[in-house]
């Protein structure tokens, strides 16, 4: 019987140690209705997103889900820059859901790519690694705009 416990430890220890430990994520400060909303939301995620099994964040707080190696949403950021500049241009809408890519990142075939929720408060953001682009980051999108449409406020459509 003790045997199967060290075996089994083991088989977690090995998977555990493959994830590479918790998603590192800057938690944004929150006021008290945003901070309700992002838990509700967060709440509602699947705990699989595109395929891809969920990561632990560090703080374990943080009002963030990761995914694989390194998708990261996180819940109430902050406009990015460029944000007002550049949104009528680099507006795009995937299943009803406007999101700000900045123009440079899409233009770079290198690097990850981070798409902002447009029109919604809270605000979303999601980090899309390199080897992410594509099929995995359109899927990914794609599978949260019902839960940003049900539990995040729209206060301006993407146009």
């Amino acid at each position: 019987m003790r045997r199967r416990g060290v075996v089994a430890a083991g088989a977690l220890a090995l998977l555990l140690g493959g994830c590479g430990g918790p998603v590192e994520v800057a938690a944004p400060a929150l006021d008290a209705e945003a901070a309700a909303t992002c838990e509700s939301f967060l709440a509602a995620l699947p705990d699989e997103l595109a395929g891809l099994e969920p990561r632990a964040v560090s703080p374990a707080d943080a009002p963030a889900r990761a995914w694989g190696d390194g998708l990261v949403l996180t819940c109430g950021v902050e406009e990015p820059p460029g944000f007002r500049q550049l949104i009528t241009p680099s507006c795009d809408e995937i299943v009803g859901v406007g999101w700000f890519f900045p123009p440079a990142e899409l233009e770079s075939e290198d690097g990850p790519v981070t798409g902002t929720t447009i029109g919604y408060r809270p605000r979303i953001e999601v980090v899309v690694p390199e080897d992410y682009r594509g099929g995995v980051s359109f899927a990914a999108l794609s599978e949260l705009a019902a839960p940003v449409k049900a539990h995040l406020e729209l206060v301006q459509r993407c146009q």
